[in-house]
């Protein structure tokens, strides 16, 4: 943290008025902003709002009145510890050519145009040609968690089980102890503590997809836990060794990673219940993580049908051959960081969703001439030309010259053909990200606002006036990713 006369050195400007507005009704239930400066200098207060000449308002208790300080000098801003004044409640969305995603409801699209209302810009009309994804579903299913928002519903328990008869030199053996796993705005980081899972319960029902970004420092060596039960039976040998997986989370699998590969145990036990890890054959279990500090990884998973697929950055990776058992019981979800050379994990993002049955990559669904359009049940799915969305209806023409009137609620994502999708010219120096809550970006030059609003130039959808007690985050970086900087000191 900086101190006070280093904050004056930095970009004080002398005489700055008073009349912004904080971007909440009630400053008193908020937590503190944090802001981080270009060369990783940090200060705590609260955002006021973006002033004249590429300046931004800040307020700190060391100071008597507000600061003004120069964007240029600026990394990111976290508001709220990362979980914003207000979440939008839409969770259709519209992904633009330049990254951007919109949340929002979908009310039309034609040749030209598509128009969506939305919580934190209103309604607004996206020229079709900047769109390259229309998501009435985007989370491939029904939407049973997404966050972490807060920390309700997780716990940690050690990694295994000593025998009864030998005792601990640990202070911390039952799972309601203190942990170096900390919740810090909308993600999990896992610190020195290497003998712990992060576990969420009622997670996993039989037939579902979990996607979550793993960020690391160091090098990447986790395990995931899938539809564990954290139940192992009573064995009267049980070794203390943190080799023997299935003594802490029961039966389940277990998704162990590094930046090279992927492999697949299944947790089980004997008739005396000693437990059993049994490393699963499949195939294309390489990641080809090197020099990558960060992937985003889904896993889809049916227990009915014994099926658990693999993706990482959108590309299949692997599909197990599971046997004639499947050894997960449970419906538990738990992260660990295996901490090897005092590496660091992120786990932020996470989605879990009924899946519905879909096997493509995210890849697969791009074609240059093509539309796509995915149904929810993840069976269908129809390429050639998508016309128009009105009264609820999405008009598509087929491949054999066929016309298809679909239900809106029926559609899970509709994928633009790349050649038609245009973005208008490179991003502006002078432009800001602003990560929406919980999920969603806009990117333009933010001008002068007050009482929680801030015009915003656009280069996607031209000039709209942003709600910015919707955003959770900031980003001055232009570097596209919340997990460039490891933000500890909240």
């Amino acid at each position: 943290m900086i101190s006070l006369p280093r904050i004056f050195a930095l970009s004080l400007i002398a005489g700055v008025h008073t009349g912004f507005a904080a971007p909440t009704e009630d400053a008193s239930s908020a937590g503190p902003d944090l802001l981080r400066f270009a060369n990783d200098d940090t200060l705590h207060g609260n955002f006021f709002s973006f002033g004249p000449s590429e300046t931004m308002i800040w307020k700190t208790p060391e100071a008597a009145e507000p600061i003004r300080f120069s964007t240029s000098k600026l990394h990111r801003i976290v508001l709220n510890r990362g979980r914003a004044h207000k979440t939008v409640t839409h969770k259709s969305s519209v992904k633009l050519a330049n990254g951007d995603v919109i949340p929002g409801t979908i009310i039309s699209v034609d040749e030209k145009t598509v128009v969506l209302d939305t919580d934190h810009i209103g309604r607004v009309e996206l020229p079709r040609q900047a769109v390259a994804r229309i998501s009435p579903s985007p989370f491939g299913g029904k939407l049973l968690y997404y966050g972490p928002l807060n920390n309700d519903g997780w716990k940690t328990v050690p990694t295994y089980q000593l025998d009864p008869n030998q005792k601990s030199d640990k202070k911390d053996d039952d799972e309601n102890a203190p942990t170096d796993w900390k919740q810090v705005g909308t993600a999990w980081y896992a610190g020195t503590d290497k003998n712990r899972y992060l576990l969420k319960d009622d997670a996993m029902p039989d037939k579902c997809r979990v996607a979550f970004k793993l960020a690391w420092r160091g090098s990447l060596y986790a395990k995931i836990a899938l539809h564990a039960d954290f139940s192992p039976p009573k064995y009267e040998n049980k070794s203390n060794s943190q080799l023997d997986m299935g003594a802490t989370v029961g039966n389940a699998y277990i998704l162990s990673l590094s930046s090279h590969n992927a492999t697949l145990y299944a947790c089980t036990f004997d008739e005396d219940g000693k437990p059993q890890n049994t490393r699963l054959q499949g195939s294309q279990s390489s990641l080809g993580l090197s020099g990558e500090e960060s992937v985003d990884i889904e896993l889809r998973m049916d227990r009915t049908k014994k099926n658990i697929l693999l993706f990482a950055n959108g590309s299949f990776k692997a599909k197990w051959n599971l046997g004639n058992e499947y050894a997960g019981k449970g419906n538990k979800l738990a992260f660990l960081n295996l901490r090897y050379s005092n590496s660091e994990i992120r786990v932020s993002d996470i989605v879990i969703s009924r899946w519905n049955g879909l096997k493509d990559s995210a890849t697969s669904m791009q074609t240059p001439d093509r539309d796509v359009i995915l149904l929810n049940n993840g069976v269908d799915r129809f390429s050639g030309k998508f016309k128009s969305i009105r009264d609820g209806k999405v008009l598509f023409h087929g491949s054999f010259d066929n016309e298809l009137s679909i239900p809106l609620d029926e559609v899970g994502e509709i994928h633009l053909a790349t050649d038609k999708v245009k973005s208008k010219g490179e991003t502006s120096p002078k432009a800001v990200y602003f990560f929406i809550h919980p999920y969603g970006r806009i990117t333009g030059i933010p001008t002068q606002g007050e009482g929680g609003k801030t015009k915003l130039l656009t280069n996607s959808i031209g000039d709209v006036t942003l709600d910015t007690r919707f955003i959770n985050i900031i980003d001055f970086s232009h570097k596209n990713s919340l997990l460039d900087v490891w933000d500890d000191n909240f």
